[in-house]
């Protein structure tokens, strides 16, 4: 355990700011026990970090700033890892999905890969994709497919705003499938864009079981806002790219991991 009662406070935020960059972040609670002050001076310590652009507040704790990732073009997203989000996508669509069910089928590029292998029967399939639309085109020969109205974002094609979250809170789905561009156990699912991370909420919300799809190379980077924490998904699936951490994290929060 790190003390620092007997450091000077520009000294100890400065000790503070360096186990943020290396663990990536860290709980209020965790943070007062590993450097042995109060709850309150961390917390005004983590004020004065995130003032200076250090640090960014979430959920009871702090990440580290510099570590952040931004949106990548929609063209840089669709072609990194191709074979593997198939691959995932794929699995989903055969080991999650049954005759009958409700899905919500969010609009990023792994996800929306599962609409080509939707063989089973009288699906109802929800999207916020203008993309994955487009891909459930042939879908809707055989399903019902639903997409919500809202504003159109063209980095990530996909609908979000008032409208489209609102849209999922009037049904009650089986499963959502959701992706997400980073992953660390702190931090949660994270996304670059606010509103998008709302919508998904939204789905999260309507559904009975939400399945994360998520390739090994999103794990241990973070993004600018929190689609879910570990615990607030029911399955993982991912592939065997993913460190012994991450197994132990999804034993301990109860949550099915899938390695493809």
């Amino acid at each position: 355990m790190t003390r620092c009662s007997i450091l000077l406070p520009i000294q100890r935020r400065q000790v503070l700011q360096n186990y943020l960059a290396l663990h990536g972040g860290g709980s209020i609670k965790v943070l007062s026990d590993q450097f042995g002050v109060s709850e309150m001076t961390i917390r005004r310590d983590l004020e004065l970090l995130e003032h200076q652009g250090h640090v960014a507040r979430s959920h009871g704790g702090a990440i580290y700033v510099d570590k952040l990732l931004g949106e990548p073009a929609l063209p840089d997203k669709q072609a990194r890892n191709p074979d593997l989000k198939e691959k995932l996508a794929s699995y989903a669509a055969e080991r999650f999905v049954s005759d009958g069910d409700v899905l919500i089928v969010e609009g990023g590029t792994t996800v929306l890969r599962m609409a080509a292998y939707l063989k089973q029967s009288q699906l109802t399939l929800m999207t916020n994709g203008l993309d994955a639309l487009q891909q459930l085109r042939v879908a809707a020969e055989r399903h019902t497919v639903l997409c919500c109205g809202g504003v159109l974002r063209v980095p990530s094609s996909t609908f979000v705003g008032p409208v489209a979250e609102s849209f999922f809170t009037q049904y009650h789905a089986n499963t959502a499938f959701l992706s997400a561009l980073c992953f660390t156990v702190e931090a949660g699912f994270t996304d670059p864009n606010l509103m998008d991370t709302q919508v998904k909420k939204a789905m999260i919300r309507s559904a009975a079981r939400t399945v994360m799809l998520l390739d090994s190379s999103k794990i241990g980077n973070r993004s600018f806002a929190t689609v879910a924490q570990l615990n607030e998904v029911s399955v993982l699936v991912t592939d065997s790219g993913i460190p012994e951490t991450i197994r132990q994290a999804c034993d301990e929060a109860g949550v099915e991991l899938h390695i493809v």
